[in-house]
């Protein structure tokens, strides 16, 4: 990549990694922090102090979780007993945990037995830190949770919602093990920054199965004012059927700092797996995003049977992802200080590499080969060309932007794709 032989790109992009594995290393001990103050446990675990933890229970101590929430006290757990619950607009300001008995027993059945119909309106309006949403199976909401904290959002079912998790400014923290199904809008809309006086955290988004969202899986909107460096970890996700993009990240033509690390999620049956666009545009219109410097790692994703595998911006580092059978295409419009390195890329459409800028570059990436991947959990065979042919890091004159966490590693180097053969 002839531009990135400067040594100003250089020390950019030299930059911006540094910042986004501080970040990184930073968040992570956050988060090993907050689970062990407020852990995704049952009621037997010996963390779950029961001296200092009030468990308030619906509708035995209190009729209505709005009452619950309005007479709890930071550190509470509100648990809810099976059945449904017709409520909205319950605003949540003190650091309390809001759950099923799943929550006390680990129970899964607990989860879909536990129904909030929200009326389409909002659910929960959530503003206070440390808030916990886990283990409820909920339905009929708009923009159902409202966050403008840094908080924990796991183990729930969504069901035909308009904008089922919303992390508006001043938002950030964990969104892991949800399943959203059928959602009117966005199945996870990210505003994060939207408040430049209130920009929020960084977020970890994890585990989550998305299907058949009318716009996006997941859409993050980065705006228009720069030092907001957030750090946006989007991992092992499955988003399937989104009418638009799986992942949106929408410019506003501005650099904001905000770093993507995109990696091990499986895109399939979506217009696009990952869609940049420039100039605020939410309509998802596979053109790319010429405006876009922030940085991007995507690597080790599956992206199968969609309109087109990915746009890019002028940052983005793509390594060890599979790119099949996407009707439109593989990889467009791909930036100035753009890398794709070490993919595989088979059948798709109207080629592999579409109006990606000169300067892009281009090795190891293989072509033609089918990847022998299992249809339902996208495993490849122990004879796939994905097996030990990943690369566990992208470094460039000697400098390492990207290295693979050792955990995604099965043998002598990682597999190409979302899931390693095991």
């Amino acid at each position: 990549m002839k531009s990135c032989e400067k040594n100003g790109v250089l020390n950019d992009f030299f930059n911006i990694y540094t910042k986004a594995i501080m970040k990184e290393t930073m968040f992570f001990t956050l988060i090993s922090i907050a689970c062990l103050i407020n852990p995704n446990c049952n009621a037997d675990d010996p963390e779950l102090d029961k001296e200092k933890t009030r468990i308030l229970k619906v509708p035995t101590d209190f009729p209505t979780i709005a009452r619950a929430a309005e007479h709890s006290k930071d550190g509470d757990w509100i648990i809810l007993s099976p059945g449904k619950y017709y409520e909205n607009t319950i605003e949540i300001n003190k650091a309390v945990t809001v759950s099923s008995e799943w929550k006390l027993k680990g129970d899964e059945s607990k989860i879909d037995e536990t129904i909030i119909d929200a009326g389409d309106k909002t659910l929960f309006i959530i503003k206070a830190n440390g808030v916990e949403i886990s283990g409820f199976n909920i339905i009929n909401g708009d923009h159902t949770l409202d966050i403008s904290a840094n908080v924990t959002i796991m183990h729930n079912h969504f069901v035909n919602n308009l904008d089922a998790m919303s992390f508006e400014s001043g938002s950030g923290g964990h969104a892991a093990y949800n399943t959203v199904e059928n959602d009117k809008d966005d199945g996870l809309d990210i505003d994060i920054g939207s408040d430049k006086n209130n920009i929020g955290s960084d977020i970890l988004v994890e585990h989550n199965t998305i299907i058949n969202s009318s716009d996006d899986g997941i859409e993050i909107r980065l705006f228009s004012y720069p030092n907001q460096n957030i750090n946006y970890i989007i991992r092992e996700n499955i988003v399937i059927g989104s009418k638009n993009a799986g992942i949106q990240l929408i410019s506003y033509d501005k650099y904001t700092g905000k770093v993507f690390h995109i990696h091990h999620n499986i895109f399939r049956d979506c217009k696009i797996g990952l869609g940049c666009m420039e100039g605020s545009n939410t309509s998802e219109d596979l053109s790319g995003a010429s405006k876009m410097d922030e940085q991007i790692y995507f690597y080790n994703n599956t992206i199968v049977g969609n309109k087109m595998g990915a746009t890019g911006g002028n940052n983005i580092i793509a390594l060890n992802n599979i790119i099949e059978e996407n009707e439109l295409g593989g990889f467009k419009r791909f930036g100035i200080n753009s890398a794709i390195i070490n993919n595989l890329f088979y059948k798709n459409g109207n080629g592999d590499f579409i109006e990606l800028n000169d300067a892009v570059l281009r090795s190891g990436n293989i072509f033609s080969k089918d990847p022998l991947l299992d249809k339902t959990t996208f495993t490849p065979a122990i004879n796939s060309p994905c097996v030990n042919a990943g690369k566990d890091k992208y470094e460039l004159n000697g400098i390492v932007f990207l290295k693979i966490d050792s955990k995604y590693i099965v043998g002598s180097a990682p597999d190409i794709g979302a899931i390693e053969y095991k």
